[in-house]
């Protein structure tokens, strides 16, 4: 079963959004992994209450860009990391290249990856967009 702390935002701040002043972008693999995670978390409420939180965290997820085509990307991703989510992960990574890939997962947190795409921790990113 994947694990929240799988779940990686990707920012791009290259497009700005004038509401946020920037453009958050996340592999589709992350939104089913999201939504999978919040559905096991919440498997005790009832049906209809479950449904109602996965409408709310599909709300949240609105303004949240998805990245679907990334098949392009893949043969190098393969290069770079193992799990077959990561490198799709990554592959979307690549596609979008953006300013910023946030991610705490620590097997994207190898040499080859941090050369390729800038890296940043949550915090970091808040401090330089406040």
């Amino acid at each position: 079963m994947p694990r929240s702390r799988d779940s990686i935002t990707i920012v791009r701040l290259r497009y700005i959004d004038t509401r946020r002043g920037l453009r958050l972008v996340t592999a589709d693999i992350c939104k089913e992994e999201t939504l999978e995670v919040v559905e096991r978390k919440f498997d005790d409420l009832s049906s209809k209450s479950l449904a109602k939180v996965l409408e709310e965290v599909g709300l949240a997820l609105i303004d949240i860009d998805i990245v679907e085509e990334y098949e392009g990307k893949m043969e190098e991703a393969k290069r770079y990391i193992q799990g077959k989510n990561d490198r799709k992960v990554l592959a979307a990574v690549l596609k979008v290249e953006p300013d910023y890939f946030i991610t705490g997962d620590g097997d994207f947190h190898e040499k080859e990856i941090e050369e390729k795409v800038d890296m940043i921790k949550s915090r970091e990113l808040l401090e330089k967009i406040r």
